[in-house]
Formats: structure tokens, C-alpha cells, sequence
């Protein structure tokens, strides 16, 4: 490689690797991920364009899609197998290669995707190498058992999708042994209780494994490069560890079989919070693993996303520690599809870093697909770096209020050339976003703010602080554009969702709301409440939570309430911090009172009740916290109805719903300022028909 290639600070991520038969220009790599950017089993042109926007401008040399072996297993991945899909995926291919990069596939069948005999039909049963139990999505079921001939077609199966890949122009395939898919399920004792020649001992454990990469082989022909995604370790009782996950990559590199190697850990759905591992987790959860499996590989690379790669000096710095020799990530090039091209240009600090919510996972129980923090991921062919062109009228806008969705509606407007001033009635942006960061544990999130923060200052936005705005004020700028981004409060009757009305007595003296206690926000009493403190957390999202977390850290004897079964609503926040938010109650001492709720409050204490058998009883408390419903801030918005050209409110204060959301309807209304035929405001667009332009369609249909 000649000098002047050398990158200064990343030598080995921007220097090129060969996975066998293919040379690949950079040591970075786009992690396979489910998304529902298909249409049947057909990669959809979005999925096109969101992968090659992580690959165009020097940035990943390698995409890894994943994909589904067969069409009957879906999981939301799009299949190769069926040979009218290889103009679509054609169509794919010559993308990334035309954005300068390579792109494989993962192919998998999972037993949580066995899909349906035919569209809205029961599903088909779950293939396994035994008879397990397993329970998805809240409903139970049991697998079966492949026969000697079920596995001949499977091999088949995997040798036609291979055939298929290559022959649309895929450079490779990656095999999926990992996160329970069916190969890792052969290789396992837990999983595996065979007593054939597919079971027992740890050779016919892994004849499966062999036998799948050798027809991927086959199907795939010479140039085509063969390797997989091994789990190092189970980490469940009667699974299998390092040393057989060392023995297995000595075995299958010994033989031949592999041109390359992924190593992760995580098995779906028991370890899905190893798989995707929120901010809760430590750092590079992977990598020890990996270290104690990786030498096992000899002269074949080692690929890992070692868990949460965020900072492109720690996969430099894996790679000169040779623990792997390319890294990649997934939910990281979500957030920032610009990662590697501005660590390439020394332009870092324009990255997002992605904040862990797993609202890329968590999406698809609200019927939707996206990113937290970058509303444009997953709509890249609309809203990727080449439209941000000037919008066809400069206009003057103010936005109001500076939580995630007023500073990215303000970044946007300002991207598409018009002039910008962001009224904030704090003394610093971020909204509930901020404030949720400053709660225990909870730290990882103040990187979005801290991003925003100096995109604004980038482009020289005019952000005031300790402003609060009036309709009086808006007008004044004269604006041709507002937006309206003033959030949410709780409810100050403690309403929600298990008791729509006032609660009989909110408004005693020792009852507090969320905003009261919060750090750093606008109302914070000055010392915090002690002795016994109740709170009734009717949402699950982090503030309740956080809270009592926060008050038993400081000594007080905090009742965590909830209507429900668990203290954390697995609807509001990701169903795999669950487990870590639960812990960290559990370790603070707070109580956790499940199936609970609250009657009345008296100067003598509350009035609880059991949801389930209604007996009534009383407690005596010091303070009360009612973490409920929240309320649109929208007076503003009203009062300057009919007032300015354009008017959009957003987020929470349009309806209080997912950070996600707020974002979204930032980036979506600022883009719709100065814009011939443009709705008037966020109502209008409700009604408007459905804009040609967003149609999703597959990748071989022309647009």
C-alpha cells in the first residue's frame, strides 16, 4: 500500500482485506439487521438506498444484508431463493458496487420466523434440529424436529439462494450461526438432542454446519466468498462455551470451508439484550469472546461488531490488537449512515452516536421502521444527504422550543437554506431528552443533544436561550414559517391510561410531578422529598424509573406503583432494558409494586387498590409522585393559528408520543417550508393523499 494511502489516525480500517476471492477496499463493514424494507420477499429500492449511502464517498467497504434462505421463513428479510428475485437483488448489487463497495449476504432461518403457509394464515411450524420449547412476541410453541430429508432440501435450499446471490451479482454470502438460527441450533447441546448422525457428539454436531457451507459453495461458484456468523459462547445452562466454539472455527478453517468468520454472542429471543445491547450494557460486550475464540482462525479474517461500536478510534484500535481484522456495526451506521466517510475526512464530530434506545428494534410494535435520532435512516432515497438542496423559497422561520424535535426541525430548515432562530425558555437545549440524561445510568442519551447542540452552532443558527416565547414575540420575527415543538407535561390530575380523570387530591402540597424533581428542569423544587415517596408511574417509559432509582440513591424509602405486571412497560421502553432497569431498582432498594393503583390521596396518606380484586387499603406517606399521562404544551400553537403562512406543530406538543416521533415530524415539516404546494400546516398534510414519491417498491421496478 503506498504511503500517501496510509490513513493518520486509522491505517488498518482504511486499508483494503481480502475475504477470499474478494478484495474488499475497507476494513469496516455494515452489520446485517432485520428490516421491513421488503415487499414479500423483494428488497424494496429504500433498501437499496439505505445501504448505499453507507458505502458511497469512501465509507464501508463491505454491506452485509440480511436475508431469508427460503421464502416460507420470513423474518422480515427479504429471500433470494426464488429465482424471479435475482433482478431485484441485481439491482441491489450494482448499487453498492457502483458506491464503491461489496456486498454479501446473511442467510437465515430463525425459529421465531417459520412464516405462514399462505398470507394471513396460521404460521407453518418452526424448524429445529429437536423438539424445543420456545415462547415470541407473547405466544408459546414448540419446534420440529427435522427429518433426515427435511434437511436435504434445507442444504438445498441454501445451495440454490447462494446460486441465486451470485448470480445477481452478489460478492459472497455469510451463513447465520448464531442468535439461535437453525445452523448455531445443530451445533448446540442445548438445542440439539439428536441421536442420528446430526447429533450427539460434537463432530455430528457440526456436520450440518459443513454440510450448509459446502452448498453455498457450490451454489455460489469460485469467485463467491463462503464464510459465517458463529456464536462464541451460549451462555445457557447446557449450551455450548468458547473452547467448542475455538474447536468448531479450527475444525471448519482446517477444512477449507471458510473464507472469513463473524464472531458475536447472543441467542434470540433469550439474549436479544446481548444481541442488541442497550446504553444499560457494558462497552464492546462482545469482545472478550471473540478474544478467547478469534486465534482459532489462523490465517482466516475474524469479523466483529464487538458490541456497540460508536467511536471509530476503538475499532482501529481491535484491529491493531489483532481481537479481529474488520469491525462493523449496524445500529451505529443507523444513526450516522456518515460514519465512516467523516472519520475517513477527519470530520467526526459531524457524527451522531447512536444513544442505544433500540427504537430501530422497537419500531415494529407501533407498525413503523426508523431511527430515534436520525429521522431520515431507513428513508435515505428521500431524505439522504443528496436532498438537501435549497428549498425553492428562502424563507424566515422560528421554531420554538429546543428539545430533539425543534432542534432538528431547526437543523433542517437550515440545511435547506432558510434563516433560523430557535426560541428555548431553559437556559439549555434538549428538552426531556436532556433531562431523562441527567437521571442515574441514564447518561448515554445526552450524546443526541450534545450533537445537536453543535450542528446548530455549525450552521450558525440563531438558538436563544432563557427565551420564552410568545405569540407576540413569533411575530415579531415576521416569520414566513413556525414550528412548534413545546412538549409535553404531566398531568397535573395524574390521569392516565388506567384512570382518565383528576385523582382526589393532586393537588396536596406533598404531591410532586415528574418536572418538580427532574434535574435541571425549569420547576425543580430545591430539595428533593424523603421519608416514604410513592410513585405512580402510569407510563414505563425512563422517568419513572429514573426517579425512583434517583430518590433511593438519596435515602429515601421509594414505592415504585404500577398498574401493570411489570414495574418497566415493555411498550414504552425497549422490552430489552427491561431487565437492567428492573435490576437497577431491585440494587437500589426500591419496592416494586405490580397490579397496584391509586384511589384517592388524603392529608393522612393514599388510598391503593388491587386492579385485579379491587380490595381497597390506606397508607400513610410522605410524598406522592405522579408520573402519568403526559399533555400536549400547545396554547402557543393555538394562538398563533391562522397568523403566520405556515404553521406545523410537532412532537409531543401536537400529541405526546415517542422521542421518535419528534423527529420525525421535525425533519418531515421543515422540509415542507418554502416548497411550492406544501401543506399550510401539520393537520393539512393529515388529510393531504399519500405523496407518489414515498411508495415503497421493489428494487427491479423502475421508478
Amino acid at each position: 500500500m503506498a504511503g500517501q494511502d496510509v490513513h493518520p489516525r486509522y491505517p488498518n480500517i482504511f486499508s483494503p482485506i481480502r475475504l477470499g476471492p474478494v478484495e474488499v477496499p475497507t476494513r469496516y463493514f455494515f452489520a446485517p439487521h432485520g428490516s421491513a424494507l421488503s415487499a414479500g420477499t423483494k428488497p424494496l429500492d429504500d433498501l437499496t438506498a439505505y445501504s448505499a449511502e453507507r458505502v458511497r464517498g469512501g465509507g464501508c467497504g463491505l454491506v452485509v444484508q440480511a436475508l431469508a434462505i427460503h421464502e416460507r421463513g420470513r423474518t422480515r428479510q427479504p429471500s433470494p431463493h426464488p429465482a424471479e428475485n435475482i433482478a431485484a437483488f441485481a439491482a441491489m448489487a450494482d448499487a453498492i458496487h457502483e458506491a464503491g463497495g461489496k456486498i454479501f449476504g446473511e442467510t437465515l432461518y430463525h425459529w421465531t420466523g417459520p412464516g405462514q403457509w399462505q398470507p394471513l394464515s396460521p404460521p407453518a411450524p418452526a424448524f429445529a434440529p429437536s423438539v424445543r420449547q420456545f415462547a415470541f412476541g407473547g405466544r408459546a410453541h414448540s419446534t420440529l424436529a427435522m427429518s433426515r430429508q427435511d434437511i436435504v432440501a434445507m442444504l438445498g435450499a441454501i445451495r440454490d439462494t447462494a446460486a441465486h446471490m451470485s448470480a445477481a451479482g452478489f460478492d459472497g454470502i455469510m451463513l447465520h450461526a448464531s442468535h439461535a438460527a437453525l445452523i448455531e441450533q445443530f451445533l448446540s447441546p442445548y438445542f440439539n438432542e439428536r441421536d442420528d448422525e446430526y447429533g450427539g457428539s460434537p463432530e455430528n454436531r457440526m456436520r450440518f454446519v459443513a454440510e450448509a457451507l459446502q452448498a453455498a459453495r457450490e451454489g455460489g461458484g469460485p469467485a463467491f466468498a463462503v464464510g459465517m456468523r458463529l456464536n462464541c459462547d451460549e451462555q445457557i445452562a447446557g449450551g455450548y462455551g468458547t473452547d467448542t466454539a475455538h474447536a468448531v472455527v479450527a475444525a471448519l478453517c482446517g477444512r477449507g470451508l471458510l473464507d472469513y468468520i463473524d464472531l458475536d454472542v447472543g441467542l434470540e429471543p433469550q439474549q436479544f439484550h446481548h444481541g442488541m445491547p442497550t446504553g444499560f450494557e457494558r462497552r464492546q460486550y462482545y469482545r472478550p469472546f471473540v478474544e478467547r475464540v478469534r486465534a482459532a482462525a489462523g490465517s482466516v479474517p475474524v469479523l466483529s461488531v464487538l458490541g456497540n461500536i460508536t467511536d471509530m478510534a476503538e475499532a482501529e484500535a481491535a484491529i491493531a490488537a489483532g481481537t479481529c481484522d474488520m469491525v462493523g456495526s449496524a445500529r451505529q451506521l443507523i444513526a450516522e449512515p456518515r460514519f465512516v466517510q467523516n472519520a475517513r475526512e477527519g470530520k467526526e464530530e459531524r457524527s451522531r452516536t447512536c444513544i442505544a434506545c433500540n427504537w430501530c428494534t422497537a419500531a415494529g410494535g407501533d407498525g413503523a421502521q426508523g431511527c430515534a435520532i436520525n429521522p431520515a435512516s431507513y428513508r435515505d432515497r428521500l431524505w439522504g444527504e443528496h436532498s438537501f438542496t435549497p428549498a425553492q423559497r428562502r424563507c424566515r422561520v422560528v421554531v420554538v422550543g429546543g428539545g430533539p424535535g425543534g432542534m432538528e426541525a431547526a437543523r433542517v430548515a437550515a440545511r435547506k437554506g432558510h434563516d433560523v432562530v430557535l426560541f428555548e425558555q431553559r437556559d439549555r437545549l434538549g428538552g426531556a431528552l436532556a433531562l431523562w440524561a441527567g437521571l442515574p445510568g441514564r447518561e448515554h442519551y445526552g450524546a443526541a443533544v450534545t450533537w445537536w447542540e453543535k450542528e446548530l452552532a455549525r450552521l450558525r443558527i440563531d438558538v436563544r436561550l432563557g427565551a420564552a416565547a410568545s405569540a407576540e414575540t413569533v411575530l415579531a420575527e415576521a416569520p414566513d414559517a413556525v414550528i412548534v415543538a413545546t412538549g409535553a407535561r404531566y398531568s397535573r390530575g395524574g390521569r392516565s391510561i388506567t384512570f382518565d380523570a383528576d385523582l382526589p387530591g393532586h393537588d396536596l402540597p406533598f404531591v410532586y410531578r415528574p418536572e418538580d424533581l427532574l434535574p435541571g428542569s425549569a420547576t425543580a423544587v430545591r430539595k428533593l422529598p424523603g421519608g416514604k415517596v410513592v410513585i405512580f408511574d402510569a407510563e414505563g417509559y425512563h422517568t419513572g424509573s429514573g426517579l425512583a432509582e434517583m430518590l433511593a440513591a438519596g435515602g429515601a424509602e421509594v414505592h415504585l406503583v404500577t398498574a401493570g405486571y411489570s414495574p418497566v412497560s415493555a411498550r414504552n421502553t425497549d422490552n430489552w432494558e427491561e431487565r437492567y432497569i428492573v435490576r437497577r431498582l431491585k440494587q437500589a432498594g426500591v419496592r416494586l409494586r405490580p397490579t397496584t393503583w391509586l384511589r384517592a390521596i388524603a392529608a393522612e396518606g393514599v388510598s391503593l387498590y388491587d386492579v385485579h380484586t379491587e380490595a381497597e387499603w390506606r397508607e400513610p406517606v410522605d410524598a406522592v409522585i405522579l408520573a402519568t399521562a403526559r399533555e400536549p404544551v400547545d396554547l402557543l400553537a393555538r394562538a398563533l393559528a391562522g397568523r403566520v403562512p405556515q404553521l406545523f406543530t410537532i412532537g409531543d406538543a401536537l400529541a405526546a408520543r415517542m422521542l421518535a416521533a419528534a423527529t420525525y415530524e421535525g425533519q418531515k415539516f421543515a422540509r415542507a417550508i418554502g416548497e411550492s404546494g406544501a401543506p399550510a400546516s401539520s393537520m393539512e398534510a393529515w388529510f393531504l393523499p399519500d405523496d407518489p414519491e414515498t411508495a415503497m417498491l421493489p428494487a427491479d421496478v423502475p421508478r
